[in-house]
């Protein structure tokens, strides 16, 4: 077990307002919706009108003569309305990131209330109070203007409350709570290797010689149908009517389960494997290249691209990069080494795990058959090629089985 320096962790709480309160919320979700897309008009016109930069400062200045003029802003917390300023500063630095980089812009866009996920507080004391309950299981938060509303969740490691951000998803109400604090976990005595996929989510190539599998859950796969239903069901509805609202809430239903379902399983099994290892090796993955569209250009249009897109969906609805940040940040609160292999030196899934013979092969090739006389399936051999650079680049002896493939 190791104890580590005071980090950020955020747990989310689920709030159960009472009618009033919720009233409440709603209106202060205007407000801050209202701030937010009045701020991006401010910045537009005046580059329209002036070719001027209106820059963060300059907002949080005008929003001191706001809430001196309007008395529902002067209401509003004066951090929390800072809060909506600086995330659409941080929307226009991200824009014009992606400018720079060559990528496709995004520019801000105007949020209806609907769309507008919620606003934040920047210090405990100042708009919110957090009080958790015995275990830190459960607890009562206190908003201005708002009052004290119960809330349930638990923080897996207490800690001291820092800010906060309350959320509105499909009709609920979230508090997400960021907390310092000093995680423990307790790690095993073994090296893994692991190679990610669609068909098996994860195959483990253990030191010893032995691999294991983690069956793909396939979350997507089995609301698929009631989605679509939903789905068809809600485009069927009357615009801006009551019906429309009641469908639209079932589809976000449907989604917020599925996203529970998956997130449970990554949590779980990225807990289970830091808890019986004491070192980790992946493949580094990158997401955007792999989900790539297949859809070429009018000059040049690509090939097989229903089969690429629907490749693309099995890979986002697995959320790899989510499982491996999960695995990346519990193994350092366990004091176990995590290493991504470079897949584009390594080659894990063209190199053979017993000669280290490179050969290209197709997607379609599920079978590792090398010269040397190695016959093993694609991803136990790519699992074994990760395990074992980590282990050379570590400095530790591979045993066993390992050590005559090495």
């Amino acid at each position: 077990m190791t104890t580590m320096k005071p980090i950020s962790r955020k747990v989310v709480y689920r709030l159960y307002p009472s009618r009033s309160q919720e009233a409440a919320l709603l209106d202060m979700l205007g407000l801050h919706q209202r701030l937010y897309n009045a701020a991006l008009e401010q910045r537009i016109v005046a580059w329209r009108l002036r070719r001027k930069r209106i820059s963060e400062f300059d907002q949080c200045h005008d929003l001191t003569d706001l809430r001196a003029d309007d008395e529902r802003y002067a209401g509003l917390n004066a951090q929390s309305a800072q809060v909506t300023l600086h995330r659409l500063h941080l929307a226009f630095a991200a824009f014009f990131r992606r400018c720079k980089s060559g990528e496709k812009p995004g520019f801000p866009r105007f949020r209806s209330v609907e769309r507008f996920s919620g606003w934040g507080y920047k210090t405990h004391g100042d708009g919110f109070r957090f009080t958790p309950g015995n275990g830190a299981r459960n607890g009562i938060l206190r908003l201005s203007g708002v009052g004290t509303i119960p809330v349930r969740g638990r923080a897996r490691t207490p800690g001291d409350v820092k800010t906060c951000e309350i959320q509105h998803k499909a009709g609920r109400w979230y508090a997400s709570i960021t907390l310092s604090c000093e995680p423990q976990r307790v790690g095993g005595a073994s090296a893994v290797g692991l190679d990610w996929g669609v068909e098996t989510f994860v195959t483990l190539a253990h030191e010893s010689g032995e691999f294991f599998a983690i069956e793909n859950p396939r979350f997507f796969a089995r609301m698929k149908t009631a989605l679509e239903s939903a789905q068809q069901n809600l485009a069927r509805k009357a615009k801006h009517s009551n019906n429309r609202a009641k469908a639209r809430r079932i589809v976000s239903a449907i989604h917020r389960k599925n996203a529970n379902k998956r997130r449970d399983f990554l949590h779980q099994q990225s807990a289970k494997l830091v808890a019986s290892t004491d070192l980790i090796a992946t493949e580094s993955l990158s997401i955007k290249n792999m989900t790539r569209s297949a859809k070429g250009t009018v000059e040049s249009p690509g090939r097989n691209v229903a089969q690429k897109a629907g490749l693309n969906r099995e890979i986002l609805a697995t959320a790899p990069r989510a499982f491996l940040d999960m695995l990346a940040y519990k193994a350092e609160e366990a004091g176990i080494a995590y290493i991504e292999v470079p897949s584009s030196r390594v080659k894990p899934s063209q190199t053979c795990s017993s000669c280290g013979k490179q050969r290209k092969k197709a997607l379609s090739e599920r079978q590792h058959v090398c010269s040397c006389g190695l016959v093993l399936s694609r991803d136990r051999n790519a699992a074994r090629v990760n395990l074992l650079w980590a282990l050379a680049h570590t400095g530790r002896e591979p045993t066993g089985c390992l050590a005559q493939s090495a």
